[in-house]
C-alpha cells in the first residue's frame, strides 16, 4: 500500500466529515501524522484544487473534490440505477435508505424522507453507528466474524452477535428500534452495500410486500438477480 496516497485520502476524509476548516497541526493530531508531512500532502492537494486554504491558513475541501464527485455522480451506473428505482418508486411515508460501511459507522449515500424530493434523498451521507443501523448489521452479517473482531472489537461484536446470526439466516433483516420503528435491510448483490426501508410504522403496512419491494429494488440497483431464501 502506498501509504502518501492512502494518508492524503485520510486527509480528504477528515475535511469531507468534519465541516469546519482544519489546520496543519490539527489535522496532524487528528491523523496521527507528522506536521511536516501534512504540510506536504496539503501542498500537493491544494495544486490540485482538492483543497483550499483560508487567510487564517486552514484548509477545507476544494472545488476540484466538488468537480470529481459530480463527475463521479453523472457517470456512475450505481447512482443512475436507484435513482431510477426512486423515481418508479415515488414518494411516500416510509424512508428508502442506501448505506456503506465506514470503519465502526455506516454512511448513508440515499436516504429518502417522506415528502421529499428525490434530489434532497442523494448524497445525505450522515454516518451513524453499525448497531443502530440495520445496514450496517447486514453487511456485518456478510463478514467472517475474524473480519468483524478486527472492525468493531470483540465486546462490541458479542454485543451484536445475535444480531449478526439471524441477519445471516435471512434474505432481509429486520428489527425494531425505539419500540415502534421497524426496519429491514438486504444486500445489494455484487456490491459492498445495502438497501433499507426504514420508518415502518403502523399495523396497515404490508411487511410482506415491503420484504418483496426491497428485494426487487436490490436487484434493479445491482442489475442481477436475487436467489429467493
Amino acid at each position: 500500500m502506498n501509504s502518501t496516497v492512502f494518508d492524503a485520502f485520510r486527509c480528504l476524509n477528515l475535511l469531507a466529515t468534519g465541516n469546519r476548516a482544519f489546520g496543519i497541526r490539527e489535522i496532524g493530531r487528528e491523523m496521527g501524522l507528522d506536521p511536516a508531512k501534512v504540510s506536504r500532502l496539503m501542498q500537493t492537494l491544494l495544486a490540485l484544487e482538492m483543497v483550499q486554504q483560508d487567510a487564517k491558513r486552514k484548509y477545507s475541501l476544494g472545488m476540484g473534490i466538488h468537480r470529481l464527485s459530480a463527475s463521479a455522480i453523472h457517470n456512475s451506473a450505481f447512482y443512475t440505477a436507484v435513482l431510477e428505482m426512486l423515481e418508479e418508486t415515488g414518494s411516500h411515508s416510509v424512508s428508502i435508505v442506501v448505506g456503506v460501511l465506514s470503519g465502526k459507522n455506516v454512511v448513508y449515500l440515499i436516504h429518502t424522507r417522506g415528502g421529499k424530493s428525490i434530489a434532497r434523498a442523494i448524497g445525505n451521507y450522515a454516518s451513524y453507528p453499525v448497531h443502530d443501523s440495520v445496514i450496517g448489521i447486514k453487511l456485518l452479517a456478510a463478514m467472517s466474524d475474524e473480519e468483524i473482531v478486527a472492525r468493531l472489537g470483540s465486546h462490541d461484536y458479542q454485543l451484536l452477535k445475535r444480531d449478526i446470526e439471524e441477519a445471516r439466516r435471512h434474505q432481509v433483516f429486520g428489527k425494531t428500534f425505539n419500540d415502534t420503528d421497524y426496519r429491514m435491510a438486504c444486500i445489494i448483490p455484487g456490491m459492498q452495500a445495502a438497501i433499507a426501508l426504514s420508518n415502518i410504522q403502523g399495523d396497515k403496512l404490508d411487511i410482506a410486500k415491503l420484504r418483496d419491494f426491497l428485494i426487487s429494488a436490490a436487484r434493479k440497483i445491482s442489475g442481477a438477480a436475487l436467489p429467493q431464501l
